[in-house]
């Protein structure tokens, strides 16, 4: 005796495959808008630039007014300095010349 054995099966169903648009994102795609957008961020880079540039310009300008100061503080020392070294250099020769003269006249060297 055979048997045979039937075998149903649910007929297969296909999804039906939709096809996308590979450029649908460009559908969208305004260049007068991406214009706009690219100037208006230009715009604003330029101006955070320059009021970055402003803000280094007074911080160098304040910077630049100490050193101003300090060296004309500097050079003001340095010509105290000078006027004291010129004074002691005069007092030096002056106490020579006197020790110089003592000596003669102690060792019998007579005008």
């Amino acid at each position: 005796m055979s048997t045979t054995k039937t075998e149903t099966q649910s007929p297969k169903t296909e999804t039906p495959k939709t096809e996308t648009n590979p450029f649908a994102s460009f559908a969208s795609f305004d260049p007068m808008a991406y214009w706009a957008t690219s100037q208006q961020t230009f715009q604003k880079a330029m101006a955070d630039a320059y009021g970055r540039a402003q803000s280094f310009a007074d911080q160098y300008a304040a910077l630049e007014s100490q050193y101003v100061v300090r060296a004309q503080g500097a050079v003001a020392n340095w010509a105290q300095l000078a006027q004291d070294a010129i004074a002691y250099s005069a007092q030096l020769s002056g106490e020579a010349r006197k020790l110089g003269f003592e000596t003669a006249h102690k060792m019998g060297v007579g005008a």
